[in-house]
């Protein structure tokens, strides 16, 4: 004999489709009503950094406006991620990681550049299962950490390998220390850092990933090295 639901089990699925809409709205705004006005203070920026030519270095001047602006940008899109992805959980759907990956190293290219870094990858990527705009944010995440968190002329290397029928993709790099042993058993927990008033938003992203990684069936870590840090993540092979 069937169980017929229960009230209360009503109320909870319209509880929870609520909060589900109230995530995507608040993403939505977030995207849209703070990019707008950060890309009036850009531009703003710039032009006054041109007007300023005359005085000796201007830069000065603008530096930590574009700077703030970055750090805004950088904030606006993990909250629009985890907010999304938790509101709207995404089919899973064959994914060309060379692809990803191709976007992934876009996206940082100009720091790469700007710091004299190098980094290498494999000849050839798997097909994965999972969505592209979640794996390419997880690849974008441990490049950028391995780049900032590191001294200039870093070498990151990416990787890949079959092990128990999983895919285990990973991020290496040389910066010679890695992460403090005190603080890496917490790397991935929610938002770790951010009840800490020196914390800023530093404990965002790693947690955005694992997030992430759970909604693709995954999983992700961090491994120690003799010569740096090695930040991985798991998709079933198949």
């Amino acid at each position: 004999m069937k169980t017929q639901p229960l009230k209360e089990d009503f109320v909870i699925e319209d509880e929870n489709g609520r909060l589900r809409g109230d995530l995507l709205t608040i993403a939505s705004r977030i995207s849209h009503d703070l990019r707008t006005p950060l890309g009036g203070i850009v531009t703003a920026a710039e032009v006054l950094q041109e007007m300023l030519t005359e005085v000796k270095q201007p830069e000065t001047l603008t530096k930590a406006i574009l700077n703030s602006v970055d750090d805004m940008t950088r904030l606006i899109r993990q909250v629009c991620v985890v907010a999304r992805a938790t509101a709207q959980p995404q089919p899973l759907k064959p994914v060309n990681m060379s692809l990803v990956v191709a976007t992934a190293l876009q996206r940082t290219e100009r720091l790469v550049a700007k710091r004299g870094d190098t980094v290498a990858e494999p000849s050839s990527w798997p097909q994965v299962k999972g969505v592209p705009d979640w794996l390419e944010y997880v690849w974008s995440s441990f490049l950028t950490n391995a780049i900032q968190h590191s001294a200039e002329k870093v070498r990151v290397e990416l990787s890949w390998r079959e092990e128990n029928g999983w895919y285990k993709f990973g991020v290496t790099d040389n910066n010679g220390g890695g992460v403090r042993e005190d603080l890496r058993p917490t790397l991935f927990y929610p938002f770790n850092l951010l009840h800490k008033p020196e914390g800023g938003t530093r404990g965002l992203s790693l947690s955005i990933v694992q997030r992430l990684m759970e909604l693709q069936g995954g999983a992700c870590g961090y491994e120690p090295l003799p010569g740096g840090s090695y930040f991985y993540f798991s998709l079933r092979a198949g």
